[in-house]
């Protein structure tokens, strides 16, 4: 049986950097993906972005979050060890308070990896700093390599 993968960028375009996990997203859509890949624009969905990570084997999010690197620099964890990070979402209600809540009422993957990138500017703006905009080539080769040890 394949295991379904759920890829979801979250984010917010209107807001520079915060619009990171979007364009990825974005990219990853012009490309062949196996089968078993259901890629998804999370925006700023909140709780409703478990909607998309229900009844899938395994997760991966792409999104920017404060994690003390430089700006473009990305990071690779699981989900659930973010608690112990020192990691904080640019989202009001941040994924890691939305796993823990949703799931008393989803069937939510046992493995989540968010694959982060550090934000430079978060500020009214269509466009990614030059740092962040590099790192998508980055982040999709790490989004490849999940997918395929998955």
């Amino acid at each position: 049986m394949k295991k379904k993968i759920a890829v979801i960028g979250i984010g917010n375009v209107l807001l520079g950097d915060e619009g990171f996990g979007i364009r990825v997203v974005e990219e990853l859509r012009k490309l062949k993906l196996p089968e078993k890949v259901e890629v998804y624009d999370g925006g700023t969905l909140g709780l409703q972005i478990l909607n998309f990570l229900d009844n899938a084997d395994f997760a991966i999010v792409v999104d920017a979050v404060r994690a003390g690197k430089e700006p473009g620099e990305l990071s690779v964890f699981d989900i659930r060890d973010a608690k112990k990070k020192p990691m904080l979402s640019m989202h009001d209600l941040d994924l890691v308070k939305a796993v823990e809540i949703g799931g008393f009422a989803y069937s939510l993957p046992d493995k989540i990896i968010v694959v982060g990138v550090e934000p430079e500017k978060i500020e009214e703006s269509f466009e990614l700093s030059e740092k962040v905009k590099k790192a998508i080539p980055k982040a999709i080769e790490l989004v490849f390599a999940i997918i395929s040890s998955a």
